[in-house]
């Protein structure tokens, strides 16, 4: 994966996140086909955000992500490009698809459509405590399907911003 220089940031992202490592946070494991189902998702989406849940369990100090459960980004029109939005209908029906699987909602994940995978101040506004955030950065400007260019993953810690969480392949 490559970094993104040239391409812009999300509107807010220095007082979104703390630009350190959460103390607290267990590392994320998934396996390359969870990133594949999200990584397919946001293609599909692109340009605009794609997002959906994470199913998974808290296991052996890690957070283990085994389900992608996709989801429609409600924004509106154009703000689908630079936002995603969940109908609270979507995290209930998220919350009995873990349940009925023996598992737990465990984050939510969107992409950064030609941006960094950095949270945004909308990103920051909308979170959830204990919830992790995966943010796949897309890059469109080459041939073809947008190629992912990174992936990072966020929680938010005790003062309400972002602080970035480890990821175990």
């Amino acid at each position: 994966m490559t970094s993104l220089p040239s391409l812009g940031w999300p509107d807010g992202h220095a007082d979104s996140h703390t630009g350190h490592l959460h103390p607290e946070a267990l590392p994320l494991s998934w396996s390359p086909d969870t990133v594949e189902s999200m990584l397919a998702l946001c293609q599909a989406a692109y340009p605009g955000e794609g997002c959906g849940f994470l199913l998974g369990e808290e296991r052996d100090g890690l957070r283990v992500l085994h389900r992608v459960l996709p989801i429609d980004n409600r924004a509106d029109g154009p703000d689908q490009l630079r936002r995603f939005r969940i109908d609270p209908r979507d995290f209930m029906k998220a919350e009995r698809e873990a349940a009925h699987s023996g598992l737990s909602v465990l984050g939510v994940f969107h992409s950064h459509p030609d941006h960094r995978a950095v949270p945004s101040r909308h990103d920051l506004q909308f979170a959830l405590p204990t919830l992790s955030y995966p943010i796949l950065a897309l890059d469109g400007s080459g041939s073809g399907a947008p190629q992912l260019s990174e992936i990072r993953s966020w929680q938010l810690n005790d003062h309400r911003l972002f602080a970035e969480e480890s990821i175990q392949s």
